[in-house]
């Protein structure tokens, strides 16, 4: 039996191989748009009864407790009731060793009378951060979410108005049951910038045919001038003499015939460089056309009072104005340990049970910790006391931004490089993958580590310090 399910495994893992090749292959990827904070859901997606807009971290979150919710509900029903019962095999035992393995590994760092409240506080600080971390390896997450216009509002002190303004994104088409998806293989490009790339072709097309042109009118003038002087070339000044005067004569009769030979051809040639970087676009399904038109004599009046439009704000995907405004992926789930409200609020909890177990142990004599005013004037290193306090008191304080920025760094640029290897590589990133997946096992242990250690720090005193080194002195 275990061969038959270990064959299907393989199986199946091998299935789910071939379909992200299949898809790599024939999905180019597009990185998301990159931003720190969490993105706020399209409006109708509030909290209920409040004006408070969803964010794809939230989401997030509330998934991640939820999850370690069903965690907590599988592990009681599954722990043995009395000690004659044999325990369950597989997901539970694993658990079940992790368990007992970290509560030895912090009983020899935190040990005591205060070590119930310690382990609780590591071991919930753990699960929370490692789930949140490990959800950048799930696939879907920062990935799947709402096709969303990229144009936000700048105010305008001239106008003395809000306008849209468009940022970078990528068309988008409509695709299987009607769902739109974001063109990676087309960033998109305004029609003023399309119309402005067509009028410097037209304008580059105009200086290739005046060059073309010029030559010709230069080499019918030295013709002219070698039947005049009988084939001779030997009064070289002779023809910047009459190559003006060549060129007033037959000038018009150059241009009239030159058109439609080689001036006409540099002039073709410059357009067909265009040409061809259109139909490439066009080619990859991108919305330009390939004509290379004149802003003012190219376009149907309609369209040029369309260009002059102001930009949609919030455009249909499905319409003509989806064409208009660049679009980007807001993701329904995003990775919570890249927002800083989720780091900054574990810290802060962190944080506070340091503070509350310091209290809990010492009483109001925690204090003195901060403010060693004890010693001020009965001994010359008052002083000292009094200064070390002080920092210590700083260094508390600290701990809140080393704990929210260390997390948080080290997970948000663990996304963007799962994002930049799956660009690069689509079909080979799992390196990277197995790469982040230590790495969030890594930035929690350190996470509930630390509060941890800082906990049971909070539970000595130093005047017990003290009074142990005047005992050892004696």
């Amino acid at each position: 039996m275990n061969s038959f399910w270990n064959g299907k495994r393989r199986f199946v893992a091998l299935l789910m191989f071939l379909a992200g090749v299949f898809v790599a292959l024939r999905v180019p990827p597009a990185i998301p748009f990159i931003q720190l904070p969490g993105e706020n859901f399209p409006e109708g997606y509030n909290f209920p009864i409040t004006d408070i807009r969803l964010t794809n971290t939230m989401v997030g979150a509330v998934i991640v407790w939820v999850l370690l919710l069903l965690f907590v509900v599988y592990v009681s029903r599954r722990r043995p009731k009395d000690g004659n019962e044999v325990p369950p095999g597989g997901f539970y035992n694993m658990f079940e060793m992790l368990f007992e393995g970290l509560m030895g590994f912090v009983g020899g760092i935190a040990g005591g009378r205060h070590f119930r409240l310690i382990f609780n506080m590591f071991m919930t600080i753990f699960l929370v951060v490692l789930l949140a971390n490990w959800m950048e390896l799930v696939p879907g997450v920062d990935t799947i979410g709402f096709i969303h216009p990229h144009v936000k509002e700048k105010y305008d002190p001239v106008a003395d108005e809000y306008k849209a303004v468009t940022t970078d994104g990528f068309e988008i088409y409509q695709g299987f049951l009607g769902f739109s998806y974001v063109n990676a293989q087309c960033d998109w490009i305004s029609p003023a910038d399309e119309a402005t790339a067509d009028e410097m072709a037209l304008a580059n097309a105009e200086v290739a045919a005046m060059a073309a042109r010029q030559t010709l009118i230069e080499d019918e003038a030295y013709e002219r001038y070698k039947a005049e002087h009988g084939g001779h070339d030997d009064v070289e000044h002779a023809e910047d003499d009459h190559a003006g005067e060549a060129g007033d004569d037959h000038g018009d009769r150059a241009e009239d015939a030159g058109d439609t030979g080689a001036v006409a051809v540099a002039r073709q040639e410059a357009l067909d460089a265009r040409t061809a970087e259109k139909q490439a676009r066009r080619d990859r399904g991108c919305y330009t056309g390939v004509a290379v038109s004149s802003w003012e004599d190219g376009y149907e009046p309609a369209d040029k009072e369309k260009k002059k439009e102001p930009i949609p704000l919030h455009p249909d995907p499905a319409s003509e104005e989806a064409k208009r405004v660049p679009w980007v992926v807001l993701p329904f789930v995003r990775v919570p340990s890249t927002d800083l409200n989720m780091t900054l609020t574990l810290a802060l909890i962190s944080f506070v049970m340091i503070q509350y177990i310091g209290f809990k142990a010492l009483g109001i004599g925690y204090l003195t910790k901060f403010f060693n005013f004890g010693t001020l004037f009965k001994s010359p290193l008052g002083g000292i006391d009094v200064a070390v306090g002080l920092l210590e008191l700083i260094g508390d304080f600290a701990k809140i931004l080393s704990f929210s920025f260390r997390l948080l760094g080290n997970i948000f640029a663990g996304s963007i490089l799962l994002f930049v290897m799956s660009f690069l590589i689509p079909i080979l990133p799992w390196p990277f993958f197995i790469l982040e997946f230590f790495v969030g096992v890594i930035q929690a242990l350190v996470f509930a580590l630390l509060t941890a250690i800082f906990m049971n720090l909070a539970t000595v005193s130093h005047h017990h310090d003290d009074d142990h080194d005047h005992a050892e002195a004696h």
